[in-house]
């Protein structure tokens, strides 16, 4: 049986059509968009309407912006020639402070969330929230994490307005800051990307970005004083806060010896500096027996509206 065939069927192509099968170069083809393949006078000017004419149309298109605006900014400055000196220092004090002077927040809500320990509340973060309230439209909310237990009311309504979850309006402010009292050490962790998840440690830092946003300027401060408020914010945050007893020691000796010839730390008035060290001498325990000069200070600090929020959760 294996030698005998089941059945045997005659060949569908021929030995001598194989020669002349014609294999595609490409899967498939389609229209140049470009320039169509030009075989006579009306496929050249099909060609030259339907792809150099609308590319030459969008040239004179581009061409014809340019040219609009050019006449415009120079009617603007003609104008600009014949308004009072007043309207102009006024003008050009606008466009300055969108720039790098005052502070903007345009666009949609800006997000910031803040995770804290209700053993060692961030106290700047108080002050700073009180400040950013009188430039900006602000909205606060204090949540309770379950790693932590018996948070004080105080710090339940730091922010004003207590626990709640409440966000129907929340696309009326410029600024959304989300405190959560969470089993968090050594310090507050900030959260200002939900793109990225990635926090920002260290009350100093977000006081810093925090201040950034209260005074956009800051970074183009003169060098000498902007390095004056970081030298104090870190030794703030290093050796006040989380330095031992011969560090926070020394830093209150020289901070003593500075508020002896000046009333505020840097320059002639309260900065970021002021605001985080007298949030450190607080949570440190250290407020109640510094030297004449500090304590003078600590009470001018304490007088500035922006602290009593912060003040009356030290005292409670």
């Amino acid at each position: 049986m294996s030698g005998i065939l089941m059945y045997k069927a005659e060949p569908y192509y021929k030995l001598d059509d194989l020669n002349n099968i014609e294999l595609p170069k490409c899967m498939y083809k389609m229209k140049n968009l470009h320039k169509e393949q030009s075989d006579g006078p009306k496929s050249a000017q099909r060609g030259s309407s339907s792809g150099s004419g609308a590319l030459e149309a969008l040239e004179q298109r581009q061409e014809n912006i340019l040219r609009d605006l050019d006449a415009l900014q120079t009617e603007v400055a003609a104008m600009m020639q014949h308004l009072p000196a007043s309207v102009k220092q006024q003008a050009s004090a606008t466009a300055a402070g969108a720039t790098c002077g005052q502070a903007q927040l345009e666009g949609p809500v800006r997000d910031i969330v803040i995770n804290a320990s209700p053993s060692s509340p961030p106290l700047s973060l108080f002050i700073m929230y009180e400040l950013l309230k009188q430039q900006f439209r602000c909205f606060g909310s204090v949540h309770v994490h379950s790693s932590v237990e018996n948070v004080p009311e105080g710090l339940c309504k730091c922010l004003g307005n207590g626990i709640r979850s409440d966000l129907r309006n929340r696309t009326d402010f410029q600024l959304a800051i989300t405190l959560i009292w969470k089993d968090v050490k050594p310090s507050p962790q900030m959260m200002m990307s939900a793109a990225y998840q990635t926090p920002i440690h260290g009350e100093s830092n977000v006081a810093r970005y925090l201040g950034r946003i209260l005074q956009p300027s800051y970074d183009s401060l003169d060098p000498v004083t902007a390095t004056e408020i970081d030298t104090w914010v870190d030794m703030a945050s290093t050796q006040v806060l989380l330095g031992n007893n011969k560090e926070r020691a020394a830093s209150l000796r020289s901070l003593n010896s500075r508020l002896g010839k000046h009333d505020w730390l840097v320059g002639s008035g309260l900065t970021l500096a002021d605001i985080v060290m007298w949030s450190a001498l607080h949570q440190t325990g250290q407020a109640a027996g510094v030297p004449a000069n500090v304590k003078r200070w600590m009470v001018a600090c304490n007088g500035q509206p922006a602290f009593q929020s912060a003040l009356k959760l030290t005292q409670s």
